[in-house]
């Protein structure tokens, strides 16, 4: 099972469980459950139950010895968190962070502009790959071509929100490596976006390590209202996780300063 998984488990399994949660922060390979009901102030029946939907889950192992055995103490098994989660902080299993998404605005046709897009930390990128690609965010496996990667960022930069690529995630959110340095991939993406997409355009790249594994993220700003970008002579435009050429009345639109997306 992979880490995302054991994560997302956990969090279904604590989310308005506080007590579960400081039992199995107890959990370390010495403590046996009495001891863990003790510190933790459950009743012992409570804190076997809570244990045991930890082992069903993935979430612990028993411990044993070097004969393989189960390991007791004081009539009770001795439990160790599962290898891969033993030190991730708690914080990745509490209630998933409020994701950065687009401000809701007054029906109007006239873009507020945000000059941001709020760059989301290590839980929030766990949070994005799980629920799934949408307006904002769009994941690229590792190797992806970078013209493929310029046809995204520029239906981003024309679109009222920006967005974010995650170089590095496949299609279904499972969190890989990049497959370059940083200072290589910015070149290679930069060159791109410089001789595909005009007028020029800024974009940054982030590296972040999310559980043990490095990613980019691509941040493209909201559309300035000024400029209509387009990618090898077309306007592009990004609806929901699709990207498509503008209509000629979109086009227009874009160019009055008047947001389609």
């Amino acid at each position: 099972m992979d880490l995302q998984e054991l994560v997302a488990r956990g969090r279904i399994l604590f989310a308005g469980a506080p007590k579960r949660i400081r039992v199995f922060e107890l959990v370390n390979g010495k403590k046996a459950a009495r001891e863990i009901a003790r510190l933790s102030g459950r009743s012992f029946s409570a804190t076997l139950a809570d244990l045991q939907k930890m082992r069903d889950m993935g979430l612990l192992v028993y411990r044993k010895d070097g004969a393989q055995n189960i390991v007791r103490k004081t009539d009770s098994v001795v439990y160790d968190k599962e290898p891969s989660i033993k030190h991730l902080p708690l914080s990745y299993f509490k209630d998933p962070t409020k994701l950065p998404r687009p401000e809701k605005k007054k029906k109007t046709n006239r873009l507020t502009v945000s000059q941001t897009v709020r760059i989301p930390n290590e839980t929030e990128i766990l949070d994005i790959c799980r629920h799934g690609e949408d307006q904002l965010y769009e994941y690229k496996s590792a190797g992806t071509d970078a013209a493929k990667i310029s046809r995204e960022i520029c239906a981003f930069a024309n679109t009222r929100a920006g967005g974010i690529l995650l170089y590095g995630v496949d299609d279904d959110g499972t969190i890989g490596n990049a497959d370059m340095k940083r200072a290589v991939f910015d070149q290679k993406i930069q060159n791109s976006v410089r001789n595909t997409i005009s007028p020029a355009l800024t974009i940054k790249i982030v590296e972040k390590d999310v559980v043990g594994h490095k990613i980019y993220l691509i941040v493209v700003l909201p559309w300035n209202t000024r400029q209509v970008y387009q990618y090898d002579g077309r306007v592009l435009l990004r609806h929901g996780t699709n990207v498509f050429f503008a209509k000629p009345e979109e086009v227009k639109q874009l160019h009055a300063g008047k947001a389609v997306i």
